[in-house]
């Protein structure tokens, strides 16, 4: 059922060729950036003579490069609509939405950012307008890089009538305002701009407009736990979005004695700080660089709810495999990964760096307790990841794929797999210290003893000449090192206690 308003507000949309853009401070307000015009319409009982003079010397004042032009009307300054004389202000812009449309997207961020963008306009408007500015969504236009105000004199409030027909104007006046006490140090316009920033966090409560009053006067807009919130729950959990939260309840709330208003520009920084810990990478990276990666993965469990992508997936294996030492968690994960992003090549390299390290864990307890099938699952995953790998990128992981296959006691396929990958046409890679390690274990597992001692005999030499060219990273020279020592020793006891390499 359309009630009287909504009829009036059919007519004046039709009339003005204008969409109706949302009720401001004093009016409401239409728009029509074809025509590059935005409309204020005010009923004209609410102003005096003196007033509507004021307005006419607005359309002549020096123009300001943070408030929108008030420009004549093209039918005159009083237009009547369905029976009902209104003030008609007429903007010149081509903006096509307000504060109100970019509070009302559903995307949070952008959300945060036209209201941070809005806050640190304030201190311009502030020098421009003077004091009595109560800046509503509707009042101010989003145009290019930056927020504009649609003006006016500084009148202070509208009549009593005014405010209370319609909810939104009750709730962005501060609670002293309703009360009909002094300020006490709160600024009107920053809490009305608060007022909207917390809208980003929360729905406004439209009840009747008593109800709401009385909300309003005891500094409770938004004190109502029971109600919707407008994030994601992961989201209320990081850091810098309760921190802002908190902010913006200190500068709405009940104000302590001698406390005083928030820095317009420290406000604007805590909301595009709290916008950008809304990246759930950013927002779980922030959470590992704090030292605290199991949170960091719980965060990163939680935001897979409502945002779920390759990208988080892989970060969360790799604080599980890397930070907590969790690796079949991080597998798990990448298996999600790969189910979501096929394509993507990280998942199957991660797949087989992790896998390659486990034998040692498989080969005992847990291959017992598991029957083998689990091991056997292992290796077909790594099979496949390496499948998966572009051919370009399989050289650089045949490393890991040759540790799943020495693993699973393939060990005459992971001796061809080994030679294969360590020769580039008839070029052996004496280099890639980490395959020819793999080669000489599969001799050394093959029972080939003398074919094991002559590879790492070629790696001694190896990592001599690279030492000395210092053509490598010396704690990559080190691990090598490491390993051979380790293939060194394991050789002696193969061979009896003879004299090895």
């Amino acid at each position: 059922m359309t009630t009287v308003v909504g009829e009036r507000r059919e007519v004046i949309e039709e009339e003005l060729e204008a969409e109706y853009a949302g009720v401001g401070w004093w009016g409401s307000l239409y728009r029509a950036p074809r025509r590059r015009r935005w409309y204020r319409l005010i009923p004209v009982e609410e102003i005096s003579g003196e007033q509507r003079s004021e307005l006419l010397a607005w359309q002549t004042r020096p123009r300001r490069p943070d408030l929108v032009p008030v420009v004549p009307g093209e039918r005159g300054e009083q237009r009547q609509f369905a029976d009902r004389w209104y003030q008609i202000v007429c903007y010149e812009t081509d903006a096509e939405r307000s504060l109100a449309d970019a509070v009302a997207e559903p995307e949070p961020t952008r959300r945060l950012a036209s209201v941070a963008d809005v806050i640190r306009a304030l201190p311009g408007w502030r020098e421009a307008m003077g004091t009595g500015l109560v800046p509503l969504p509707a009042d101010t236009v989003l145009a290019g890089h930056r927020p504009l105000l649609l003006p006016l004199p500084a009148w202070g409030s509208p009549s009593l009538g005014q405010v209370f027909a319609e909810p939104e104007r009750v709730a962005h006046l501060t609670p002293e305002a309703v009360r009909g006490l002094p300020s006490g140090g709160r600024a009107p316009d920053l809490y009305a701009l608060g007022v909207a920033a917390l809208r980003c966090f929360g729905t406004l409560p439209y009840d009747d407009t008593e109800r709401l009053l009385q909300r309003t006067s005891c500094a409770a807009v938004f004190g109502d736990q029971r109600r919707d919130g407008r994030l994601p729950s992961w989201m209320r959990r990081v850091e810098p979005v309760r921190k802002v939260l908190q902010q913006l309840c200190d500068l709405t709330g009940p104000r302590a004695a001698g406390s005083g208003d928030a820095d317009p520009w420290q406000l604007a920084d805590a909301l595009d700080q709290a916008r950008r810990a809304m990246d759930p990478l950013t927002a779980v990276r922030s959470l590992r660089a704090a030292g605290e990666p199991r949170k960091a993965v719980g965060l990163a469990h939680a935001a897979l709810v409502d945002q779920p992508g390759s990208p988080l997936l892989l970060l969360a294996a790799e604080i599980a495999h890397q930070d907590l030492g969790e690796p079949l968690e991080a597998l798990s994960l990448l298996e999600r990964a790969v189910q979501a992003d096929p394509e993507r090549s990280q998942a199957y390299a991660a797949q087989l760096s992790i896998i390659g390290g486990l034998w040692s864990v498989v080969q005992g307890r847990l291959a017992g307790a598991t029957n083998g099938s689990f091991a056997h699952r292992l290796h077909a995953t790594a099979r496949a990841a390496f499948d998966r790998l572009p051919p370009e990128s399989r050289r650089e992981h045949a490393h890991e794929m040759a540790r799943c296959l020495i693993g699973q006691g393939e060990l005459v396929e992971a001796s061809a797999f080994v030679h294969h990958w360590l020769h580039d046409g008839d070029t052996l890679m004496w280099w890639r210290f980490d395959l020819m390690l793999d080669y000489a274990e599969t001799f050394l597992r093959l029972g080939r003893l003398e074919a094991a001692a002559q590879i790492a005999d070629q790696v001694k030499a190896g990592l001599r000449r690279i030492r000395e060219s210092g053509r490598m990273d010396r704690r990559d020279i080190h691990e090598h090192g490491m390993r051979y020592a380790d293939f060194v020793r394991d050789l002696h006891e193969a061979r009896g206690g003879e004299t090895g390499t």
